[in-house]
């Protein structure tokens, strides 16, 4: 993707927020509503967002006052950047803050749709990252469309993820060789795992015995799908065995599939757990929207 300024573009989504920032910049994630981007491991800009629920001007005040040690001096609206004019398209308000020499240091905005508050800063005195960060916030959405679709979309660092909006996120984790988010909708609970190098770890387990591991699941029935390169497990209890795991503090119900991505060498894998017996169909249409980009 490009912008007038000839910038290529790639597509982050996070946690309600979507965003397209520059190619050759890499996003990590700091926090459920922070991330930061970084060039050849050098931060370059970080951003913030919260959620308003009133438009008045108080709230927006309030956001810029709390943010206003870390930023600097306001910058007179005489002297807006020129750069930063784009980003007026999504926000209704923009306050922009500058250091001692007056080069700006980020800014607060509030979206006109759904009145979110988010912080930029510019963590690098490199002056064309300003012309950079416009082009990104140009393109914020923090209302997320996918909501049309009844679906939230997640992509970020390699993978891509759509779950059904009823799913909030609950934790993540990124470790080494391990990616975790976790997600919840009333009495399901969904986990995606993305695990890697594959060829190292099946050396060592086979896709049932990983896929057993990350589910912690006793009484799981395993099935090898007809590609071999993908296994899914259900657990359907007794009744006996339902009250066996409640007074565990488990949800008796799982559904499972792991699956081997043999271009990217991923292991991907999807676990649902639920009070309730779960649709096959469920863990499928996620599997389906999981994927190395």
């Amino acid at each position: 993707m490009t912008t007038g300024t000839s910038i290529d573009l790639r597509h982050i989504a996070w946690n309600g927020i979507h965003i397209d920032i520059p190619s050759v910049w890499d996003a990590r994630v700091l926090g459920q509503r922070h991330l930061i981007f970084e060039k050849d491991f050098q931060p370059q800009l970080q951003i913030r967002w919260e959620k308003s629920a009133r438009r008045h001007a108080r709230a927006f005040e309030k956001g810029a006052t709390r943010y206003s040690a870390q930023m600097g001096s306001l910058v007179p609206q005489d002297r807006f950047p020129e750069a930063l004019h784009q980003v007026r398209t999504n926000f209704d308000r923009i306050l922009c803050y500058q250091n001692e020499t007056g080069m700006v240091t980020g800014g607060i905005c509030q979206c006109a749709a759904c009145h979110a508050l988010l912080l930029f800063q510019l963590l690098t005195d490199d002056v064309a990252v300003l012309t950079e960060t416009a082009a990104s916030l140009s393109t914020v959405l923090c209302h997320d469309q996918a909501e049309n679709k009844g679906e939230s979309l997640w992509r970020i660092q390699d993978f891509a993820l759509a779950v059904p909006v009823p799913f909030v996120m609950q934790d993540y984790t990124f470790g080494a060789g391990l990616t975790r988010l976790s997600f919840k909708s009333k009495d399901l609970s969904l986990q995606t795992c993305k695990l890697g190098p594959a060829d190292t770890r099946l050396n060592q387990q086979s896709l049932a015995e990983i896929l057993l591991t990350l589910t912690g699941g006793s009484g799981l029935e395993l099935a090898d799908g007809e590609d071999d390169i993908s296994c899914t497990g259900e657990r359907n209890p007794s009744i006996l065995k339902q009250i066996f795991f409640r007074l565990r503090r488990e949800k008796p119900f799982l559904s499972a599939k792991i699956r081997h991505d043999t271009d990217n060498n991923r292991l991907l894998a999807v676990i649902l757990s639920s009070t309730r017996p779960i649709p096959l169909t469920t863990t499928e249409d996620i599997c389906r929207k999981y994927e190395i980009v």
